[in-house]
């Protein structure tokens, strides 16, 4: 008896922490995303050389940070984005919508504050996930006690030029721009009328100058 009672406290004990685990997986699998800058789909991406200006953009969700450093975090980007030809937009204007995420955590030395924005498309597809952070060095129980305005700053500029790279290579953003046989057209034309040079006006007295090449 006192065997199948041994056996049987040792089953319940297994199938609860079974259920410890399950319990903690689906916890997990709502918990806010952890950044990391070797993210495979969170590579970065060269800009097209064409404006991101027809893939037009808004931004439905920002989270993860305190409410000051989002406030500061947006401000910078709104800026930051109009300067890297962003179209900024609601819901109803937009091609494209980007929920972003803000998290700092302690490092060695420091922590590191990073960015993740989720970039959805009109059918509610996720076309891309961009990530980047910069480093903080300091000592501190707490993160966001390394962060300030100069931090924030530095990582909304990074965030709005990656943001403008992945437009630009958007089909709305190449769809506009400039084809190859347009441009060998025009260059064809220049090169057929070729603009004059302006004439030299004379000096006064009406002597003309000349100048022998140097040799």
């Amino acid at each position: 008896m006192a065997g199948i009672t041994a056996a049987l406290r040792g089953f319940i004990l297994f199938a609860g922490a079974c259920a410890a685990a399950l319990l903690l997986a689906g916890c997990n699998e709502q918990a806010a995303p952890q950044v990391s800058a070797a993210s495979p789909d969170g590579a970065q991406i060269a800009p097209s050389g064409y404006s991101p200006r027809p893939a037009t953009l808004a931004v439905t969700a920002m989270q993860g940070a305190p409410t000051p450093f989002q406030t500061q975090f947006m401000a910078d980007f709104d800026a930051d984005a109009a300067r890297q030809d962003v179209v900024l937009t609601d819901s109803a204007g937009a091609h494209y919508f980007a929920k972003g995420y803000l998290s700092a955590f302690l490092v060695d030395g420091g922590a590191r504050l990073t960015y993740v924005w989720d970039i959805y498309d009109r059918d509610s597809h996720r076309a891309q996930r961009l990530n980047n952070e910069i480093a903080l060095q300091g000592a501190a129980d707490d993160p966001w006690r390394l962060v300030d305005s100069q931090a924030l700053a530095a990582l909304a500029a990074r965030s709005a030029s990656d943001l403008a790279a992945f437009l630009s290579n958007t089909p709305e953003a190449l769809a506009v721009a400039p084809k190859p046989s347009s441009i060998a057209a025009r260059n064809a034309g220049d090169a057929a009328n070729p603009v004059a040079a302006p004439a030299t006006p004379a000096p006064a007295g009406g002597q003309v100058l000349s100048y022998a090449a140097d040799r």
